[in-house]
């Protein structure tokens, strides 16, 4: 029969490698996940009928666009890191003019009303070095005088 004082040692210390084995191996799988993306893909998740029309509007540089989004990190796409859904009102910026990352400043340019783009962005086109997955709606696209790049010129 095993002592009261040995108890600890025949029961416990077993427990504690289990626990000391789980952290090594969780460390071991990250290295095994998806190969973060080297340059920024562009998927069209939904794309209304009206975008195909001759003269459908799409978003350009110096547009006032509105945007319904949701992000993860790309090492962890079913974790939302960053989102404005369920929020009374959409994200509001112009496109061009370096308010949002340069991943969203080229994954949005030429989208039309209401499409819907999955955004795999690499870690150099985001802002804090991540790679990450956005998934964002085109809400309301306000077309603007084109941003000028440098005086009397305008870029489109």
């Amino acid at each position: 029969m095993v002592a009261r004082s040995n108890w600890l040692l025949y029961c416990c210390i077993p427990l504690f490698g289990l626990l000391l084995e789980g952290p090594v191996s969780v460390l071991a799988d990250q290295s095994s996940g998806p190969k973060k993306p080297k340059k920024l893909k562009i998927e069209t998740t939904y794309e209304p009928a009206a975008c195909h029309k001759k003269n459908a509007k799409k978003s350009r540089k110096g547009d006032e666009l509105s945007v319904i989004y949701s992000g993860a990190f790309y090492t962890d796409p079913d974790t939302v890191f960053d989102t404005n859904i369920g929020k009374p009102e959409p994200l509001k910026f112009t496109l061009g003019v370096g308010k949002v990352m340069p991943g969203w400043e080229e994954g949005l340019s030429k989208m039309c009303l209401g499409e819907r783009r999955k955004l795999s962005i690499p870690g150099d086109l985001t802002f804090n070095g991540e790679a990450a997955i956005y998934e964002i709606e085109l809400k309301s696209l306000k077309r603007k005088a084109p941003v000028a790049s440098s005086p009397g010129k305008s870029e489109l």
